[in-house]
């Protein structure tokens, strides 16, 4: 008897164990995975939109241009991925002259949530020169939206993203490291788990107390 209830009592175990593993493995898997999205705007509080011009004196102008939807894994062994927020092009001669700047990222996985980067753009456009010194120069260069970071990746100086000149090509990516902790069980399976253990340790009492009278 006694060994019947020991078989009786490693397999509720095993079996208890592996939905809690595979329960817990599934809730790793969902944290590890991010899926945002940006929007950017120029001005004193602007409303971030998917697409949007500012112009300086002459002809120049930056455009921004958004980052869609888009699922990273950061499952990496260095622990974070590199992502795209967006780009600014340049285009045309002239000065910018201290335009605000709000980058924002929109996030849906693992959880619903928004961050601002603030920044200040300014420096000048030269017409045909790889000297242009147009650049954002940014407040804040890392977020938080539930347990992901985001940090600004291709910066100068720890916080000045400066902008490649018409002369070679006018497009500057915006980057960050995108990092998210593993994610701790759900409260639903330690509940499960424990109430899994202890109802097979009841059973497991019962029998030998039978077994003994």
């Amino acid at each position: 008897m006694k060994s019947r209830t020991s078989r009786v009592f490693r397999v509720l175990a095993l079996g208890i164990t592996a939905l809690a593993f595979t329960a817990l493995g599934q809730s790793v898997a969902r944290a590890e995975m991010v899926t945002f999205s940006t929007t950017g705007c120029f001005g004193a509080a602007c409303t971030p939109v998917a697409t949007q011009t500012t112009f300086g004196s002459g002809t120049a102008q930056a455009t921004f241009l958004q980052q869609v939807s888009t699922t990273v894994n950061t499952s990496t062994p260095s622990g974070f991925t590199v992502a795209d927020l967006g780009t600014i092009t340049l285009s045309g001669t002239g000065t910018f002259t201290s335009t605000p700047f709000t980058l924002r990222v929109s996030q849906t996985a693992p959880t619903v949530g928004s961050g601002d980067f603030f920044g200040t753009l300014s420096g000048t456009i030269i017409m045909g020169s790889t000297g242009s010194d147009a650049r954002i120069v940014f407040s804040n260069t890392s977020l938080m939206i539930g347990s992901v970071t985001y940090q600004l990746a291709n910066l100068t100086f720890g916080n000045t993203l400066f902008l490649d000149p018409t002369a070679t090509g006018g497009i500057t990516k915006i980057t960050a490291l995108i990092s998210a902790p593993a994610a701790v069980p759900e409260p639903a399976t330690m509940i499960l788990l424990g109430t899994g253990l202890a109802g097979a340790a009841g059973a497991a009492r019962r029998r030998r107390r039978e077994h003994n009278q």
